[in-house]
């Protein structure tokens, strides 16, 4: 019995070890397919590694700024620029408290603004930054000494005004102000004028002079058949070149490092002196420029007059203006100096240094002229008098000349001036048809 109960018992156990055996065997064949589902899990992932992951990196993107970034890499530049520029130094615009002077930029008395041509013109951050480029070719025309050929001599007038040792102002009441004045010409806005009355308060016991930055050579010009007989076999005359970079022009750059705001009686230095500038219209500007570069008196010697009457003198005014409109859109502002952008000649006059000029609206030529013991009703160049400019039809422009179309080209033309004028807040002509 007992060896029977002990073979029951052997049995029993036997079946439990088999039991034990079979549900780790199973146990182990789940856990077995759980790692070969596991397995086909991770080799499909790895099929579509690629396109998950860019599928991810888009979703990423989407909710990422930086896409942005590189899906308009121009307009993050422009707006990194633009957060480097927030601090950028447009110059110094405040004015001196109680103090009267038209001089005086930004007071009630002053009637003009501060204004710093290298900085209009930075390239990275300069209100007028689109066209520092033509700053360069500027200056590689002038060093191959081509720069506006047989135009006027760049100058720069200057005057000293102690009261103590001035007659008295014949144009205006009161005592003289105490302060040393220069300008630079910006040609037709009323310069020519201006420059003259520097001589005038010469006469009134100012000290100064009129230096020279630039010296235009002369064109070649054909000889008539006349003139070719008359000289035979002489050899060719020779040609006037440009002065560059000599002593008019070093004397010229030291003198301008001297410029400055404008300052109490008390405080100006000997070397100091206050700029100014006079700029205008470019759609009124423009037709001056027409007459004078045509031949008017003080340019029938410019090489191109006649040869621009060919091309644009027409039957009507409106016809001429808007031909000469199309020579500057095909030709370019360069072929008369006249025609030269105002920005740009305040720049090459000025040496482009970082210097301020105090500039000043055309509307206040009379009373510059007045300062400066002139007649503030004198024109030394009046360009719609009789017989002045070559033809009657040229003495009848004026801006009703413009049609909406002509406007819009001449604004484009002369942008950079239209952007100077409504940074200056002058008001223009160009400000109806340009978004500036």
């Amino acid at each position: 019995m007992a060896r029977s109960v002990k073979g029951t018992g052997t049995f029993f156990c036997a079946l439990t070890v088999l039991l034990i055996v079979g549900f780790y065997t199973l146990l182990e064949l789940n856990v077995l397919d759980d790692f070969q589902i596991s397995d086909v899990v991770e080799i499909k992932s790895a099929t579509q590694i690629n396109e998950e992951t860019e599928a991810a990196t888009s979703q990423l993107l989407d909710d990422d700024p930086v896409k942005d970034d590189k899906k308009n890499y121009v307009t993050k530049v422009d707006d990194k620029v633009s957060d480097s520029c927030s601090d950028f130094d447009h110059g110094d615009i405040s004015h001196l408290k109680n103090l009267t002077s038209i001089f005086n930029c930004g007071s009630e008395s002053g009637t003009c603004e501060w204004y710093y041509p290298s900085k209009f013109l930075d390239s990275t951050c300069g209100v007028g930054k689109e066209f520092s480029s033509q700053l360069d070719y500027m200056k590689e025309v002038y060093d191959a000494k081509e720069l506006w050929l047989s135009g006027p001599p760049i100058v720069l007038p200057w005057a000293s005004i102690i009261p103590a040792d001035m007659k008295p102002n014949p144009f205006k009441d009161g005592p003289w102000n105490r302060h040393n004045l220069s300008m630079t010409h910006v040609h037709k806005t009323g310069g020519t004028s201006l420059v003259t009355a520097f001589g005038s308060v010469l006469s009134k016991g100012a000290k100064g002079k009129r230096r020279t930055v630039y010296m235009p050579g002369k064109k070649p010009m054909p000889m008539t058949e006349k003139q070719q007989r008359l000289r035979g076999k002489m050899p060719p005359k020779s040609l006037n070149k440009s002065v560059i970079y000599g002593r008019s022009y070093n004397d010229s750059s030291a003198f301008l490092d001297g410029a400055t705001k404008y300052k109490r009686p008390e405080d100006w230095g000997e070397k100091d002196h206050t700029l100014f500038a006079v700029v205008r219209d470019p759609a009124e500007r423009f037709i001056s420029a027409i007459g004078q570069a045509t031949g008017a008196f003080g340019s029938s010697a410019n090489g191109i007059g006649k040869q621009l009457l060919n091309e644009c003198l027409k039957e009507t005014t409106k016809a001429t203006l808007n031909c000469f409109i199309d020579l500057m859109q095909t030709n370019s502002t360069w072929i008369e100096v006249h025609f030269t952008p105002m920005v740009l000649e305040i720049s090459f006059a000025t040496i482009y240094k970082d210097i301020p000029v105090a500039v000043f609206p055309f509307t206040e030529v009379s009373n510059l002229l007045r300062e400066l013991a002139s007649d503030p009703n004198s024109k030394k160049k009046d360009g719609h008098k009789s017989g002045y400019r070559k033809s009657e039809v040229l003495t009848n422009l004026t801006v009703a000349d413009y049609d909406t179309e002509m406007l819009t080209k001449l604004c484009d033309v002369y942008k950079m001036d239209a952007i100077l004028m409504k940074h200056l807040g002058m008001p223009t002509m160009c400000d109806k048809v340009l978004d500036v």
